[in-house]
């Protein structure tokens, strides 16, 4: 007994009793990387702001 040959399968019952798990987890992770790229962002400023008032305060001027 051989398959149709005109039969597509569009999911494999495995894929499809994982994606309640990946999901999630996948959310998860985006979440987690986008708290860290604007803490990073955040730092990048603060530090910016810090060094050109470092920068001034040694040339005398505010």
């Amino acid at each position: 007994m051989t398959p149709d040959p005109n039969v597509t399968y569009l999911a494999d019952h495995s894929v499809v009793l994982a994606l309640p798990a990946v999901i999630p987890a996948v959310l998860i992770a985006l979440v987690v990387i986008v708290i860290v790229v604007r803490d990073r962002r955040t730092e990048r400023a603060e530090n910016a702001e810090n060094d050109l008032k470092d920068a001034n305060e040694r040339e005398g001027t505010e």
